[in-house]
């Protein structure tokens, strides 16, 4: 048996292997690295005895746990019925983020070491599991529309997937993108990440804030903090891709991505963002017109092909390379990046443009 209830509770039947995930990554998300890490430090034969929320007991094996949570989380992703596409949404951002946990921590913990770092299979699972999370964010745009409250799980979602690469991979942006480079679906997974954040984008776009936050977010202003901070770091996550010179030049490669528009159609919404009232708002959004100017502009020095002629390979993405230049308020955006970090890129736009 994997698991069972050790409450004073005389005789309770088994749960399933199934019921057992669902309950650790329900009861185990929330923890902190530290209070994870001394869970499992305290395991005796490799069984952690965790407290639930209403206080009773639940054991759960560890290697079962680090093992078998990718393929719990991609079990969310086959094509199904779903009745309440939140909860779905909650199911999935609470495996990543255990996930994410366990991968910090693996290091310290033998037995999580051996799964999670020495164990290419399941290295490789969490690999498909990105790439698949991601494809289904590109993909469900229609599940978020009208919910502040689902564009936030969304969010989360696509940050936490991202990121999980680092965790997985290394902190060092060469080996990430050594490794994507590598898969055979490198071009799908950049075609899909921009897709997907340009869905993020199109919901803060729609309408101003105060109008789009619904009433239960309106009263919690750091959800909506959130909600920005999860775009930019989406954005900060590709546009650090990016910078790598090898990533960049097949980036430019992808007729998908550049040759239709996805890369301009984000960065065409993003510009359009509407500026707020509130000022860390109107901050961030300006350092969002930042990053994404600054990611089009690294696209731009790839040596192999041009990025521009690239994208204006059709009326269409022509006419998608006008409108982008020259109907937004370009010279504001120009601005920031002067007064911003990416100095560097602030004299080529000039030239460039």
């Amino acid at each position: 048996m994997v698991s069972k209830e050790v409450d004073e509770q005389p005789c309770r039947e088994e749960m399933s292997p199934q019921l057992d995930l669902y309950l650790a990554v329900k009861e185990l998300h929330v923890l902190s690295s530290k209070d994870l890490g001394k869970l499992i430090s305290d395991a005796e034969n490799g069984i952690a005895k965790c407290v639930k929320q209403d206080g009773s007991y639940f054991e759960i094996d560890v290697e079962f746990l680090a093992r078998h949570l990718v393929k719990y989380i991609m079990e969310h992703l086959a094509p199904s019925k779903v009745d309440d596409e939140q909860h779905h949404f909650r199911s999935m951002l609470s495996g990543l983020r255990l996930l994410h946990t366990l991968c910090d921590i693996a290091c310290h913990h033998l037995t999580l070491a051996r799964v999670l770092v020495e164990d290419t299979s399941v290295q490789d699972e969490m690999l498909n599991l990105i790439f698949r999370m991601i494809d289904f964010l590109s993909q469900s745009g229609e599940k978020i529309s009208g919910s502040s409250q689902m564009v936030l799980l969304y969010s989360a979602l696509l940050s936490s997937s991202m990121y999980l690469l680092k965790a997985l991979i290394s902190s060092e942006w060469q080996d990430i993108t050594r490794v994507l480079l590598a898969h055979s679906k490198v071009d799908k997974f950049t075609t899909t990440a921009f897709t997907a954040l340009r869905l993020v984008i199109n919901s803060l776009q729609a309408k101003q804030p105060d109008q789009h936050i619904d009433s239960r977010m309106r009263s919690n202003a750091n959800e909506v903090y959130c909600l920005y901070h999860l775009c930019e770091s989406s954005l900060e996550f590709l546009q650090s891709a990016c910078r790598q010179k090898l990533f960049r030049e097949r980036l430019v490669k992808n007729k998908e991505l550049c040759g239709e528009g996805v890369v301009l159609q984000l960065v065409h919404d993003t510009l359009k963002l509407s500026q707020c009232e509130d000022p860390y708002l109107t901050n961030t959004v300006y350092w969002l017109k930042s990053k994404v100017l600054s990611t089009m502009l690294l696209l731009c020095e790839a040596e192999s092909i041009s990025f521009l002629e690239m994208a204006s390979s059709t009326t269409q993405s022509k006419e998608l390379v006008k409108t982008t230049i020259f109907e937004v308020d370009f010279l504001n955006s120009i601005k920031v990046i002067v007064l911003s970090t990416f100095t560097g890129h602030s004299t080529y736009v000039y030239k460039h443009f």
